[in-house]
């Protein structure tokens, strides 16, 4: 069915009233990213007078409308606001204009960006057919230290997760366990024990002589 444009007009309230419940402004936002070319100037008038989540909810939908150098400024704006780095990298990528990538590029020389920061940059770029040279270091970067396992406790430290079940059940066989049973004993030679008999019925604890 084809959307009128009082119907994406309409949508466009909806989405950007903050006193309406989240679930109706996210069904008017996927409306809004498909067939709705018709008012794109009037989402670019709105754009210049928000602020916060509802201006990067409106960015969001414009970026699906590639083509326009007023969108493609207002992802690049956004993208210098610093409030959500990785996802206008990201969106400046995927927009395809290849301006992109020297405004990318200008960005990372001037903004000292986190390790997931600098990954959507980083691809961005590359999307864009650019390559990005510019090396740094994130060695103090949690992300970048979970992610290379750099922060992971040396092999001999490390302990089964098991490891506290076993000593568990253990403990608690002890306490049950008789004074002359070899349950734990590993040297046991004693030809009748069945303490390591996997078919043995006895319950640790309860072993007895048989009359």
């Amino acid at each position: 069915m084809e959307k009128t444009k009082t119907e994406m007009l309409k949508m466009l309230d909806v989405m950007l009233d903050e006193g309406r419940p989240y679930h109706e402004r996210l069904a008017a936002y996927e409306f809004l990213q498909e067939d709705c070319e018709e008012i794109i100037d009037e989402m670019l008038s709105k754009l210049y007078t928000l602020e916060g989540d509802s201006g990067k909810m409106l960015m969001e939908v414009l970026a699906g409308y590639p083509g326009n150098k007023a969108i493609f400024m207002g992802l690049v704006s956004y993208l210098y606001k610093g409030e959500d780095v990785a996802l206008f990298a990201h969106l400046i990528g995927s927009y395809g204009d290849e301006q992109g990538v020297e405004v990318l590029k200008a960005f990372l020389k001037e903004y000292e960006p986190n390790y997931n920061e600098y990954m959507e940059i980083r691809n961005a770029i590359e999307e864009l057919g650019g390559d990005c040279d510019l090396d740094e270091d994130f060695s103090d970067d949690p992300l970048y230290r979970y992610l290379k396992g750099l922060d992971e406790e040396d092999e001999d430290t490390r302990h089964s997760p098991f490891e506290g079940m076993w000593k568990e059940e253990d403990d608690e066989c002890e306490d049950d366990c008789d004074d002359d049973c070899h349950c734990h004993d590993d040297e046991c030679d004693d030809e009748d024990c069945h303490c390591h008999d996997d078919n043995c019925g006895h319950r640790c604890g309860d072993h007895h002589d048989e009359d």
